[in-house]
Formats: structure tokens, sequence, C-alpha cells
């Protein structure tokens, strides 16, 4: 026999997910999310410490161009752009390059071409970009009031800019002061023609006069392309480190922790306590566990062993109590149905007739009025005894029992007293209550009639009955006095039809 304390056989049924399973989980979250954190940052990281270099790349090109060519032919080239400049009526700027408005525009500037100023500084141009790594190499004038730059000679292989060439600048520009004293930091631009580029401008000055600036251009596409390629190759590494520490992670937690905990967890879902053929009380699971961690989890292992010696103990002492109550309730039910039963007839008696008249007067007070009380009362009990001895006496109440029994079958018999009885019928036999008491009358005629039998073995008894009547009848004792009335009735008429009892019984 097994008394189960937990019933199921695996605590696997009722998890939606194991703490294997979420562990693993969040390991492997965390690790995206590191990953992803850390290819984004180290990408922004190598892209700002890149950009700064090339910044300061294009500040240094910038600054060579300033030192070298000559502020002379610099301002003679200007004074001659901004002669024209200043003579034009319109003036068309880069964004409408090709245009035949822009062609037009710029053709003004041409004789400035062929002065030899302006092929002295486009060959020192062409020389320091073909030694730098600089797109552009450039010389414009710029006005910061109108955020203006007119392009006055321009180092580039292709897509050269002319003489002449308006820009209409935002990036870089401050007001004069600061662009004279510092001038033009790096900046960043992206478009679509160009790319991505960094440019800078540095003043060169005449005679304490900025006549102009000396721009370069750097470009970043390719720097990009390979910031992007080792970026991808640096996420991959991360991404391989982080599976490796991923997988180590998750040993070292099913090692240490989940592994442990799920042993627990197995054995606290089959734990039972275990009821032997010789009666006594085993249970071991928790005391069978080895778990060595060190930790909180073995810590716990040992409570949980200590806790089973103490359900062990207690379960014991339970198991014992209960076997007593048992005993003491089986006792106890057989000492009330024997305080409830006649001794000589084995029905009940008058204590179990009490509890049933309080029961029934219950069930009224709800409205359950369909009963019905039947009175018996035997004769010459007193003459059997006297002349025939207790014992016959006995037996013919015995037999009065067993003829009232088999009439009302479906009913409860009392016998309260020594020769009187009660039946209280309900249901099949309230129905039938009048064709019953017929029938009993007729079964006591019968007895007295055989011949056969012994005198004192021909029990006769007078009969009465009555069934509760609503507004007639408050408690059942209303219906049992009618009842006992009717019953003394039919005795007193037994009576004077004959001159006596027993004298019935000779006649008959």
């Amino acid at each position: 026999m097994y008394l189960l304390l937990l019933c199921n056989e695996s605590g696997e049924d009722q998890m939606t997910f194991s703490l294997r399973t979420k562990v693993i989980l969040f390991i492997v979250f965390m690790m995206l999310f590191i990953g992803a954190a850390g290819g984004i940052f180290s990408k922004s990281f190598v892209n700002s410490v890149v950009t700064n270099e090339y910044k300061e790349r294009s500040r240094k090109i910038a600054s060579v161009v300033a030192g070298v060519v000559d502020p002379d032919k610099v301002k003679t080239v200007r004074d001659a752009a901004l002669e024209v400049y200043e003579a034009s009526d319109t003036h068309v700027l880069s964004d409408e390059w090709g245009s035949s408005e822009f062609d037009a525009y710029v053709a003004q500037y041409k004789p400035i071409e062929q002065m030899d100023e302006y092929k002295d500084l486009l060959k020192q141009l062409q020389s320091i970009q073909q030694a730098s790594e600089a797109d552009a190499v450039y010389l414009a004038y710029v006005d910061p009031d109108d955020k203006i730059a007119m392009y006055l000679v321009d180092g580039s292989a292709v897509d050269v800019c002319p003489v002449g060439c308006l820009d209409n600048y935002e990036a870089g520009f401050t007001d004069r002061a600061t662009m004279e004293a510092t001038g033009i930091p790096p900046y960043e631009t992206r478009t679509n023609a160009y790319g991505w580029l960094i440019t800078a401008g540095v003043p060169i000055r005449y005679n304490d006069e900025v006549v102009a600036y000396a721009y370069d251009d750097l470009s970043m596409d390719y720097v990009e392309s390979v910031i992007d390629r080792y970026s991808s190759i640096g996420i991959m590494a991360i991404i391989i480190c982080l599976i490796l520490v991923c997988a180590v992670g998750v040993f070292l937690m099913n090692q240490f922790v989940v592994n442990p905990i799920r042993k627990l967890t197995d054995v606290a879902s089959k734990y039972r306590i275990v009821n032997d053929k010789m009666g006594n009380l085993e249970s071991s699971a928790f005391s069978e566990l080895n778990i060595k961690t060190g930790d909180e989890i073995e810590v716990l292992a040992e409570s949980m062993k200590k806790l089973e010696a103490d359900l062990n103990d207690q379960i014991e002492n339970l198991f014992a109590t209960r076997q007593e109550l048992i005993s003491t309730r089986e006792h106890a039910d057989i000492m009330s149905e024997m305080a409830n039963r006649d001794a000589l007839t084995g029905i009940r008696n008058k204590r179990g007739y009490e509890t049933e008249i309080q029961r029934i007067n219950k069930g009224i007070a709800m409205g359950n009025t369909k009963v019905g009380v039947v009175m018996v009362d035997m004769n010459d009990l007193k003459e059997v005894n006297d002349q025939y001895g207790h014992e016959k006496g006995d037996k013919v109440i015995c037999s009065l029992c067993d003829m009232l029994c088999s009439v009302f079958k479906r009913s409860p018999v009392f016998r309260i007293g020594g020769d009187e009885f009660v039946v209280v019928v309900s249901n099949f036999d309230y129905i039938n209550l009048e064709s019953n008491v017929d029938k009993f009358k007729k079964s006591v005629e019968h007895n007295i009639k055989e011949s056969e039998l012994e005198p004192w073995e021909r029990a006769s008894a007078a009969i009465g009955y009555a069934i509760f009547e609503e507004g007639r009848d408050i408690a059942i004792e209303d219906t049992l006095k009618r009842a006992d009335e009717q019953m003394y009735a039919c005795k007193q008429e037994m009576k004077e039809k004959y001159n006596s009892l027993t004298e019935m019984k000779r006649d008959k």
C-alpha cells in the first residue's frame, strides 16, 4: 500500500519552460544583446577614431598647401576673379553645372587661366595632390558674410572646378574673425555626387590680409568600406567568442545550478511514503541525494534531507494516531448502534425512537409533512409470562415483531416498551398505509386461528394509525397521540367483542 504525498510522477508536465531552458534562453539573449551592442559600439568607435584621424590629415594637407603657394600670386588671381565677379550682372552657382547659363557665366573667367600666376599655382597644387592622398586640392576665395566660396585654382585631375565657380556653403562657416584666425575646421559632407568627404580650409595671408583659403578634400568612401569589412570581421569574432562563452556558461550553469536543482525537483515530484507489508513507514528519497556544489543548493539539499527525517517521524506518529482514531470510531459506531438497538428483537429501541422523532419534527419544520405512524400494543403478554414463563413471552414478542416487520418492510420499527411498538411510515408505506394495516390485522387473525400453534404462540395485538395533518398537528407527537387513541379504541373493541382476550384465543 502506498500513501502518496505528491501524486505527480514528474513535475515536467506542469512546466511550460524548464529551468534549464530558461537559463539557456537568458544566456543566449544576453550574449546576443552584448554582441549586438558591442558590434554597434565598436563600429561607432572605429568610425569616430578614423574620422578624427582623417580630419587631422585634411588639416595638415591644407596647411601644407597654404605654406607652399605664393601669397602674392594667389592675391593676383583672386583680384582678377573678383574684378570679373563684380562686373558680372548675374552669378550662377555650381548647382547648375552643365547648363548653358553656367557655361556662359564661367566663360567670363577664362582669360584668368592664361595668367602666369594661375599656371604656376595650378602646377603646385597638382604636384601636392599627386604626392598626397587628397582627392582634391584647391584654392578658393570665401566671403563668410554671404557664405559664398569662389574657386580660384583647382588641382584636381577630374571634375575640375573652373575659375569663378561659385558654391553656396553652409558647413564649416563661422564668423569672419574666427575663420581668418583659425581657418575652416575639418568637416564632413555626404553627397550623391562626391560621396563621403572630409574637408578643411587654412587661410593664405598676404601682408596680414587673408586673400584666400587653401582647401583639400579627402574621400572616406574607401575607408568606410574598409571599416565595414573589418567591423564585420570584428563582429563575427565577437559572436564566435560569445558563442564559446555561452557554451561554457551553459555548461557551468548546468553543472552547478540546473542539474542539482533538477535532481531536487525530480525527487520532490516523486516523493512518497511507503507502508510495507510489515506496517513500517519508510521514505529515503532525499537521503539518497548526493549534491556537492558548495553553495546554497547544497545547503538546500541537506535541509531537505533533515526535513524528510522530521517528516518521517511526524508521519509515524500521525499514522499511529490515525489507526487509533479509526479503531475508536469503529468502536463508537458499534456502541452507538448497540445503544439504539433492542437486545431481544434486534429492531430499534426507545432511544432510537426518540432520535427518529426529533428527525421527523425537523423535517416537518422544513415542509416534509408526508409521514404517518402506526402504534401496536401486544395483548396478554403478562398472562403468557405468568402461565408459560418469560422465555415463552420473549418468543411471542419476537414473533409479533417479525410479523410487523414483514408487513412494513420499508419503514423503521421501534420497540418502545415491553409490549409496545411504533412504526414510522413514509414514501411507499405511507401511500399504502391503510392496506398495510389491514394486512397486519389479517396476519394477527390468522395467527390466532392457527390450531397447530401452542396457545402462547397465538400472539394478538391492537393496532392504531394516523398521518400527519397540516393545520391540525403541530408536531409528530400530535399524530402519535391520535394513533395511540385509535389503538386503544381497537383494544376496547376487542374486549367488548370478547369477555377477555384470552377467551378469544380459547374460542378460536
